[in-house]
């Protein structure tokens, strides 16, 4: 009898340490909860993979303001105010319009559009919900190396300013770090982590399972699935005289990836003369590729410091 416990307790302590994971091997860090991405993930669409993702591994309860997402609106900022009411907010969790006061390539002077905020009008805003400072414009974070550069510059297109691997520069990024860059235009986006960190493995995101320590940013840009969820909306309100002749946004709040080159994308899509080159995850959702080698210029900004 002593020498079957004996036994027993031996085969148990060696299936305890075949089920510990080898010395060196590091567990998988997992996102956690934080204000930024409180106020970050409260302006994607209901049911978004990341959101739910984020509220199931650390507990939080963010709920998205509006069910189908926020809306990109060029020039769009929060602090845009009537009678005292900021617009963005005064018809939570119905969505409020704004006439565009400039022409561009996919917005058109003097007409109606559902509003949202623009790239930096969003991050802005994320920076003002946790209390950070308000960041610069765009031109002038990317350009102006002589007040920003030793403080605020991680990485840039600047000779000496080099990033790393693209499978390595996440670990190197913190929480809140922005990445501006021009392509044409200027465009800003944050760092949220990777997919990794949210949960994802090969198996729950075969498409990308070579890409789950790249890097995810969050922005409100051009993204080929707004288009058919703001039709969606505005034909559910149709009765409603206040949607008369609004047109429909071409982008919103979603989130992409960095790094990976185009020519990989298993999918792509043109959208309003845009270009999408995308990976799918199993639900459908649509992670697009941000081709930052495609940039003429760019930083990735810390705002602390400043």
């Amino acid at each position: 009898m002593r020498l079957m416990r004996s036994l027993i307790a031996l085969l148990l302590a060696m299936m305890t340490l075949l089920s510990v994971p080898a010395l060196g091997e590091d567990a998988v860090k997992l996102v956690q909860q934080d204000p930024l991405l409180d106020a970050a993930f409260s302006m994607l669409e209901e049911g978004n993979p990341f959101l739910n993702a984020y509220n199931e591994i650390t507990g939080a309860n963010v709920t998205a303001h509006f069910k189908y997402g926020l809306p990109y609106f060029f020039g769009g900022t929060y602090e845009y105010k009537i009678s005292g009411k900021q617009l963005l907010f005064s018809r939570e969790p119905e969505y409020a319009k704004r006439t565009c006061w400039e022409q561009t390539k996919f917005y058109n002077k003097g007409q109606r559009y559902l509003y949202g905020l623009d790239c930096s009008g969003y991050t802005r805003w994320i920076y003002n919900e946790v209390g950070w400072p308000r960041h610069d414009k765009l031109s002038s974070m990317i350009n102006n190396y002589g007040r920003y550069g030793k403080k605020n510059h991680v990485y840039s297109h600047r000779p000496g300013k080099e990033m790393p691997p693209y499978g390595e520069l996440a670990a190197t990024l913190q929480l809140g770090d922005l990445l501006v860059a021009k392509e044409g235009a200027r465009h800003v986006m944050m760092f949220i982590g990777t997919l990794r960190e949210f949960g994802f493995t090969a198996e729950t995101a075969p498409e990308l399972a070579d890409y789950l320590d790249y890097t995810l940013v969050i922005h409100s840009g051009p993204n080929p699935d707004y288009g058919p969820r703001m039709r969606k909306y505005l034909d559910e309100h149709a009765d409603d005289p206040y949607y008369e002749n609004i047109n429909i946004p071409n982008g919103g709040v979603n989130v992409s990836i960095i790094g990976v080159p185009v020519k990989d994308a298993p999918h792509q899509v043109t959208d309003s003369n845009v270009l999408y080159y995308y990976f799918e995850l199993p639900d459908g959702y649509k992670i697009t590729i941000w081709d930052l080698e495609a940039a003429t210029s760019f930083c990735w900004f810390r705002i602390n410091g400043i």
